[in-house]
């Protein structure tokens, strides 16, 4: 090849790396062996203002501050001293701050292999450490999240396997991520046993069906395994994990529903003693001629600690009783139920309501939890002479007579269950006249309270049956009742509500 043609084929040369030098948006340089510039392309100039006529010859510490210049020296001098190129991160001044560089340092040598200068190609990185800080910082902040919800939460791959466990599920679970993870699901989700019966399942179980391209799946009465092999009653949902319309994974959500379960077998059980409560209400009113039985029992929760019974009490006698064991609920229509067993009892050989409430007061403060009592009201109606005697543990009542008169029937001695030395007396003997009403209500009707937070009040009881007194005994009652709930704004009441009526004709 002639001199003319080598010249212009590395004149092309030449110009051809100038262009690539200057067209890169890395940062290029080169240093001789005591780290004097020898080149820089473009990008190095405009990023740090300097030009190659005035740089050419100089050092870092021309150009840079002190501390960089020396970051700088300290990684050249490595490359000269290793013979070996050098991967590293630098920091280098910029307009709007400094920026991180991924420098690659390495030694330049000529055609005997001794090295003649050090060369560099620096790229910024600053956008993707910023990047992937954020991403960090995101993938934080959701593992705090996860990690924070009481739900356990595990991420499966587009094979099922176990990706990631939160803080939740291990202490479900009782196992740890190092232990699952990589794991095929069904090492913690039990395959469904369609009631309860070992068979094989003929429908796809859902989050194999969920993987396979379903929609979310919730299942409400599911089984995990937990590390000991023993079972967990869960509810959980699998949800698919979608990249450009492919599932690619799976989110299983779920809850430890020992609790949901306990609390339905509970109410199962209030419900059967709701029924059995019920079933000891009088399922009639007494048939006696000359007078007009109602009465009402409306619980404020689903069990009622109120009570009222009638009893055939001897030849000619009717006994009868409205009583109310403190609090409401379960526990206190429990005691209610007791109460009325024992009461029945006694009135087969007691003569008067005052004997009964002295010996039920002796059985109930021996049975009754130390913060629990009974009020009740207990009558004896001779049916024959309509003469209406009572004695009354905590419990009032009244007789509107046919003239107008208001009688207050008052409680004869203290509250049952409390102090079992209590005597009760007897209350006053009345002789009932036709026309005469008779109301015997637990607190609950007093105690009604309006939005205003007043009480609806014996006035406003009276006044009700005043106006209806004419009316059936039944109709008194739901006249009473309406007058309440309007007091309330129809709003629960806060304590359970019983009356008896007895009309005299």
């Amino acid at each position: 090849m002639s001199t003319d043609a080598t010249y212009s084929v590395d004149h092309e040369f030449n110009l051809l790396a100038h262009d690539l030098l200057d067209n890169t948006s890395t940062v290029i340089y080169a240093k001789d062996l005591h780290f004097r510039y020898l080149l820089i392309n473009r990008q190095f100039e405009m990023l740090f203002h300097v030009s190659r006529s005035l740089i050419l010859g100089k050092t870092d510490y021309d150009v840079f501050a002190t501390e960089l210049a020396d970051a700088f020296r300290d990684n050249d001098r490595l490359v000269l001293e290793s013979g070996e190129p050098l991967y590293c991160e630098e920091v280098a001044p910029h307009d709007d701050g400094p920026h991180r560089y991924f420098s690659v340092k390495f030694p330049l040598r000529d055609q005997l292999g001794s090295i003649y200068a050090i060369g560099g190609i620096s790229t910024d990185i600053t956008e993707k450490v910023r990047v992937e800080r954020e991403i960090a910082s995101l993938e934080y902040r959701h593992h705090l999240i996860l990690n924070s919800v009481a739900d356990g939460i595990c991420g499966l791959d587009s094979a099922g396997c176990i990706a990631y466990l939160n803080l939740a599920a291990e202490r479900m679970l009782e196992m740890t991520s190092a232990e699952l993870l990589g794991m095929c699901h069904s090492r913690i989700v039990a395959p469904r046993k369609p009631n309860g019966l070992h068979v094989i399942d003929t429908e796809p179980h859902p989050v194999k069906a969920v993987l396979n391209g379903n929609d979310a799946i919730t299942v409400k009465d599911a089984k995990f395994r937990r590390g000991d092999g023993t079972m967990l009653p869960v509810e959980y949902t699998v949800a698919p994990i979608c990249n450009t319309g492919e599932t690619v994974g799976a989110v299983l959500a779920f809850r430890d529903s020992t609790a949901r379960l306990k609390q339905v077998e509970i109410e199962q059980e209030i419900q059967t003693a709701l029924r059995i409560q019920v079933s000891l209400y009088p399922k009639q009113m007494p048939k006696i001629p000359g007078f007009d039985f109602a009465a009402i029992c409306i619980p404020c929760s689903k069990a009622c600690g109120d009570y009222f019974d009638f009893i055939p009490w001897g030849e000619n006698r009717l006994g009868i009783a409205v009583g109310d064991v403190s609090g409401h609920g379960l526990g206190p229509a429990l005691e209610m139920v007791e109460t009325r067993a024992v009461l029945r009892t006694m009135l087969l050989n007691e003569s008067s309501p005052a004997q009964c409430l002295t010996r039920l007061n002796r059985v109930l403060e021996e049975d009754l939890p130390d913060d629990m009592f009974v009020t009740l009201f207990l009558a004896s109606l001779n049916y024959c002479d309509r003469t209406f005697s009572y004695s009354a543990a905590g419990h009032d009542a009244f007789i509107l007579h046919a003239g107008g008169e208001l009688q207050r029937l008052k409680s004869t001695g203290t509250v049952l269950g409390m102090n079992s030395a209590a005597v009760f007396e007897s209350g006053t003997t009345v002789h009932l006249q036709p026309g005469d009403l008779v109301l015997i209500a637990t607190d609950g009707l007093v105690e009604s309270m309006s939005p205003e937070r007043k009480l609806f009040g014996q006035d406003r009881i009276v006044e009700v049956l005043r106006r209806y007194q004419s009316k059936s005994a039944s109709e008194i009652l739901a006249a009473i009742q309406s007058a309440s709930e309007e007091f309330r704004d129809h709003q629960p009441n806060r304590d359970d509500i019983t009356a008896v009526a007895i009309k005299v004709l």
